[in-house]
């Protein structure tokens, strides 16, 4: 294993960016399903649940991948508090990448309803209710605002970093 790479390894980087696209969709999705007519919304809250079931098996092998391959070194023109912000800021995400998800199960699973993976379905253990299926669902979605807010940091670091100090950062995770 090289200690300092210049880049992470191919398998984070493309991790990187699926888990990225995957995660504004399912956020666009968890805005939107109630645009959709009423019929159509089981089964896209289902795709919405198996997606975000999907996001946490990524993020799992993502973790699995970092902690196999060396991280590249941060530029020398980050002091130690700026490469202590980005490991805390890379934490805060991962941390909701996981929490996200993970109050989204039994948000759907006490709506009474089984997880259709088209050749078959789960069902839930859980007897429907309503009440807790939405104290569940208001966790989920201050996670899921709080997550794209950390994104949309993220992104504005990133582009700072390529725009204004051009110390190349982003070549580290470019495909």
């Amino acid at each position: 294993m090289n200690p300092s790479p210049a880049k992470y390894a191919r398998p984070v980087i493309l991790l990187h960016w699926i888990m990225a696209l995957l995660i504004i969709g399912l956020y666009a999705i968890g805005l939107s399903v109630d645009s959709f007519d009423k019929p159509l919304r089981p089964t896209i809250v289902n795709f919405h649940a198996l997606f975000g079931l999907l996001l946490l098996l990524l993020l799992g092998l993502r973790v699995i991948a970092r902690r196999s391959n060396a991280s590249p070194v941060f530029p020398t023109s980050m002091g130690p508090l700026f490469q202590r912000a980005a490991t805390v800021g890379h934490g805060v995400l991962y941390l909701l990448m996981a929490a996200t998800p993970l109050a989204g199960i039994p948000t759907f699973l006490f709506r009474g309803r089984a997880l259709n993976f088209g050749l078959f379905a789960i069902p839930s253990p859980f007897e429907a209710n309503r009440d807790v299926a939405h104290q569940f669902g208001e966790i989920h979605e201050l996670l899921a605002h709080l997550l794209i807010a950390t994104v949309v940091a993220h992104v504005l670091v990133a582009l700072y970093h390529q725009l204004v100090l051009r110390d190349g950062i982003l070549q580290r995770i470019k495909p």
